[in-house]
């Protein structure tokens, strides 16, 4: 009995016991799934786009052929840009101006390239990267309070070989720096960049990776290519290359056109009534349509043509084909207002004829006025503006260094009179208000100007389209044989 007892004690206690025990811990909440990101910008009406840069952004070029793309790819869309790049910038530099430069234009979209600087060209430094980090970090603060989307993008690329020649020609172009693993530098800023992106629910985009990457491929036919000749400005090839990489990389590229004709019941058809009307020809022999092109091709200066190709920009950015399915076989020559611009087969034809680079089509044509004028825009009033901007910084830095000399100890210990500082400073102030404000304003009224002249230069119009027969291209000549050399004798 006493054992039974015992027995029955001791397994109560073990109930109670692992009663007592806490419960597991309920398994942790499943982190909601991230939120794809969107699609293209979606710019509307009233849309304010903002670049924030270094010297990169200064040189007007990237930011010229992003604004190109928007210029001709919504002309009916009233959207507002801002070149916002000062020269020799820093974190820090665009946070000092931030409420004169940044603020003011309340933009919806903001693009910040940073970090070329900010690393000092030397190898990695903890403490430089901390200062690099918290500028950006207040930079972010900042334009979430202006509750704008915001496109972070990674430093782009240092070339230590074109730095190498370019030091090698002229050794005073070293002062101040030694890059050494200066490009790795930029690779780790940029994936901080883009961690950062992620945590804050920012567009990303990777401007590193396609920099290095083309100019490793374009070594393998020619060992002194470069498309950054000082080693940390892109001349505008690769500045092209950057503006495809911010459209391609948020999504924002497409075709602008891609319609035409089709044979059905012995009788031309519209492939798309919609935009393609007055379809009228002989079946299967020619055809002829009106076409509605809603928007222009993307066409860049000359300058960029390299970028443009080694990007593919024309193709996989904004292509314009002309489709006519039913032709018998044979080759056509597709005539736009009365203008050649290409000969096709039946079979490209009825797969699509890709027009957009051709210049003699009226569409690139007329882009290419659009970005003429762009550029005249960017080097009258757009450069122009962030020059003075740049006095802004070193005026500043100037009177706050006044500043400090005045407030420092005097060699006998008593503090300097405040009038130093106040002085220095107010004669700042007095210049931004009296200087800086009035040229601004006059430089935006001029770009204003142009703005209102590239929107109705590029306001698309209905084409005429014409296929018609023609003539097989020549074949090419077949190359002699080199004749063997003789044997010498025996």
């Amino acid at each position: 009995m006493r054992l039974h007892l015992a027995l029955s004690a001791l397994l109560g206690m073990a109930l109670v016991a692992h009663a007592q025990e806490k419960k597991p811990a309920p398994a942790a909440a499943k982190p909601a799934p991230a939120k794809p990101a969107p699609k293209g910008w979606g710019l509307k009406d009233g849309d304010r786009v903002i670049f924030i840069g270094d010297s990169i952004t200064h040189q007007c070029l990237y930011t010229q052929y992003v604004e190109d793309y928007f210029f001709t790819r919504y002309p009916n869309v009233n959207i507002k840009f801002r070149n916002a790049g000062i020269s020799g910038d820093r974190a820090q530099d665009a946070l000092d101006r931030f409420d004169d430069d940044i603020a003011p234009f309340k933009p919806t979209v903001a693009t910040v390239l940073l970090g070329m600087n900010d690393g000092s060209y030397r190898d990695f430094d903890p403490v430089i990267f901390k200062t690099y980090a918290d500028g950006m970090t207040k930079l972010c603060d900042r334009l979430d309070a202006l509750k704008c989307r915001v496109i972070l993008m990674s430093p782009t690329m240092f070339d230590h070989q074109a730095f190498e020649q370019m030091v090698a020609k002229d050794p005073a172009k070293a002062k101040n720096k030694d890059p050494q693993n200066y490009n790795g530098v930029l690779a780790y800023y940029g994936k901080w960049v883009q961690e950062t992106a992620r945590k804050r629910g920012y567009g990303f985009v990777d401007l590193y990776g396609p920099l290095n990457t083309l100019t490793t491929q374009g070594r393998r036919q020619d060992p002194n290519f470069t498309l950054i000749a000082d080693a940390i400005h892109p001349g505008p090839d690769g500045q092209l290359i950057m503006a495809y990489e911010l459209l391609k990389q948020t999504g924002e590229l497409g075709g602008i056109f891609g319609s035409g004709a089709k044979l059905a019941a012995g009788q031309w058809k519209s492939l798309n009534p919609g935009i393609v009307t007055d379809v009228r020809g002989e079946p299967g022999k020619s055809v002829s349509y009106t076409a509605t092109i809603k928007s222009l091709p993307w066409i860049v200066p000359a300058e960029a043509a390299l970028g443009y190709k080694l990007s593919r920009a024309g193709h996989t950015g904004t292509q314009e084909s002309h489709i006519v399915v039913g032709l018998n076989a044979g080759y056509y020559n597709l005539r736009i207002n009365g203008q050649d611009v290409g000969r096709f087969d039946e079979r490209g034809l009825a797969v699509h004829a890709e027009i957009e680079e051709n210049p003699n089509s009226p569409t690139h044509q007329q882009a290419l006025k659009v970005a003429e004028l762009n550029k005249q825009r960017n080097a009258e009033a757009i450069n122009p503006l962030r020059g003075l901007y740049g006095q802004r910084k070193g005026k500043l830095r100037a009177a706050r260094e006044a500043a400090n000399q005045a407030a420092a100890p005097s060699k006998d210990g008593q503090p300097a009179p405040a009038a130093g500082k106040v002085n220095s400073m107010e004669a700042f102030n007095a210049w931004r208000e009296n200087e800086l404000k009035p040229k601004e304003a006059e430089l935006l009224k001029k770009a204003e100007s142009f703005e209102e002249q590239i929107r109705q230069a590029a306001q698309p119009q209905p084409v005429k389209v014409e296929v018609i027969p023609t003539a097989a291209p020549a074949k090419p000549m077949p190359k002699a044989r080199p004749k063997a050399a003789a044997k010498k004798a025996a």
